[in-house]
C-alpha cells in the first residue's frame, strides 16, 4: 500500500471509530468507559477525557506506554472499511483541563504515537508516524462521515429548516431530512415530503481545507444552527 494512502486510511479510521479500547502500562489492561471518555482526533493524536483522581490521569502524569486499538465505523454496515483496524503505540501526557463547567474537573490526555499499524483481517500494514500526523490528513474519509452523522443525529430540525428555505418549500411538508454525504466540495442532502424522497447537490462557493471552512460553508449553505 502507498505509505500516503495508508496514512490517510489511518487517520479516516481514528476519525470515525466505530470503538476505541485504550489499554495502559504493562499488564495492558483495558481501561473501562466509566474512567475516561474518547473526546476526539487532533491531528493524528488520539485525546480522551479524564475524572480527577482516575488512574488514567495519573498513569498520564509519569509518562505511561499504552496502547490504543480503534475498529473502524468507516462506511456502511458489512463494508470492506469496517474490517479495518487501528492500533496507535505510544506514551500518554497530559494535555490541558477540560471544561469543568458542569462541576466535573477533568484533563486532557493525549496518547502520543510511536507506532502506528493499520489491519485489515490478518494483514498488517506499518504506517508512518509523521505523514499519519501530517495536517493535510484532517478533512479525511472519516472527518467527512462523521460531519455529516453528527448533523443527522444533533440537527435534524435545522437540516429541515434549511432545506425548507433553499428549495422554497413549507417546512411543515418535509416529513424528514438528511445530509447524505459532505465532501470538501459540498454536500449531498435528502429530504422526504408528500410526493416521496429527493436528493440535491449543493456545491460549496470554493473547495474547503480545514475544519473550520468545512463548518462555515456547511453553515452557510445549511444553517446557522449547524457545527
Amino acid at each position: 500500500m502507498d505509505p500516503s494512502y495508508a496514512a490517510l486510511i489511518a487517520r479516516s479510521v481514528l476519525s470515525c471509530p466505530a470503538s476505541i479500547v485504550l489499554r495502559v502500562g504493562e499488564t495492558d489492561e483495558e481501561v473501562r468507559d466509566e474512567v475516561h471518555d474518547v473526546t476526539c482526533d487532533v491531528h493524528g493524536t488520539p485525546v480522551f477525557s479524564a475524572s480527577e483522581g482516575s488512574a488514567l490521569l495519573a498513569a498520564a502524569g509519569v509518562g505511561v506506554g499504552a496502547v490504543v486499538e480503534v475498529t473502524s465505523g468507516l462506511g456502511a454496515p458489512g463494508s470492506r472499511e469496517r474490517r479495518l483496524t487501528l492500533v496507535l503505540d505510544g506514551r500518554l501526557v497530559v494535555r490541558d483541563s477540560a471544561c469543568a463547567c458542569c462541576g466535573d474537573a477533568r484533563s486532557l490526555v493525549a496518547l502520543e504515537p510511536a507506532t502506528v499499524t493499520l489491519y485489515r483481517d490478518s494483514l498488517a500494514v506499518p504506517v508512518e508516524v509523521a505523514g499519519f500526523r501530517d495536517r493535510r490528513h484532517v478533512l479525511n474519509q472519516g472527518y467527512l462521515q462523521r460531519t455529516a452523522e453528527h448533523a443527522n443525529d444533533a440537527h435534524e430540525l435545522e437540516l429541515r429548516s434549511a432545506m425548507a428555505a433553499t428549495f422554497g418549500m413549507p417546512l411543515q411538508s418535509l416529513l424528514a431530512a438528511s445530509l447524505l454525504r459532505v465532501d470538501r466540495s459540498g454536500v449531498d442532502v435528502s429530504w422526504l415530503d408528500a410526493a416521496g424522497a429527493h436528493t440535491q447537490r449543493l456545491d460549496f462557493l470554493r473547495t474547503v481545507s480545514s475544519p473550520q471552512e468545512l463548518g462555515a460553508a456547511l453553515r452557510s449553505h445549511l444553517h446557522a444552527g449547524i457545527c
